[in-house]
């Protein structure tokens, strides 16, 4: 066993071989081999960070309204985050995340996920707030979010944000919507009385 070591730490004590340009290989990368281009490259692609601001805990009194509405809040920040994805960001959404192991419920452990929520937010480019209800919780991202000088954009309910983004594609590509929706209806019309008439 110890001349396994001895061999091991034999190699490891080798010269390392230096990059053309001669940096550190393991930290740093040769600029002339990797190209600011690249480095450009990579940075236009990444996607910017968007941190979803929606209510996750409950408030209803009764314990059904309370599961009802804790439904409610996880479907609109998933609704959120798809939305978000669709369009090429890269949604941050803690409540989502942080509550599939923290308990929301216990208070130590809700803090400690509302923590971990507020580094997410440093990270993040730009903080998004779905819907007019304003938990408590999403007042403390909304100030640190103004502290850090991060935008705040305020939107409405995800499923708005969908209706209004397929009217605004609507208009651009002159697809008028409502009279699909009476095409649709009236094939499925003209569908059921043939299907009658034959039946």
């Amino acid at each position: 066993m110890k001349a396994v070591n001895d061999k091991v730490i034999q190699q490891t004590t080798d010269s390392i071989e230096r990059p053309p340009g001669g940096g550190d290989p393991a930290t740093e990368p040769d600029a002339a081999a990797v190209g600011a281009d690249t480095v450009n490259k990579a940075a236009a692609t990444t996607p910017k960070k968007i941190f979803v601001c929606s209510p996750y805990r409950p408030t209803s009194k009764t314990e059904e309204c309370r599961k009802d509405e804790l439904m409610a809040n996880i479907n609109r920040a998933k609704t959120a985050c798809r939305i978000l994805t669709t369009l090429g960001f890269l949604p941050l959404a803690p409540h989502l995340y942080f509550t599939q192991f923290l308990k929301d419920e216990d208070a130590q452990e809700r803090n400690t996920g509302m923590k971990l929520g507020m580094r997410w937010l440093e990270e993040a480019d730009e903080l998004w707030v779905f819907g007019n209800t304003i938990s408590e919780g999403m007042a403390a991202e909304i100030e640190k979010a103004h502290e850090l000088n991060k935008p705040v954009r305020n939107l409405p309910e995800p499923g708005r944000v969908i209706e209004l983004l397929l009217k605004s594609i609507s208009e651009q590509y002159h697809v008028p919507l409502d009279d699909r929706k009476a095409e649709n209806s009236n094939g499925q019309q003209e569908a059921a009385e043939s299907e009658e008439n034959n039946g």
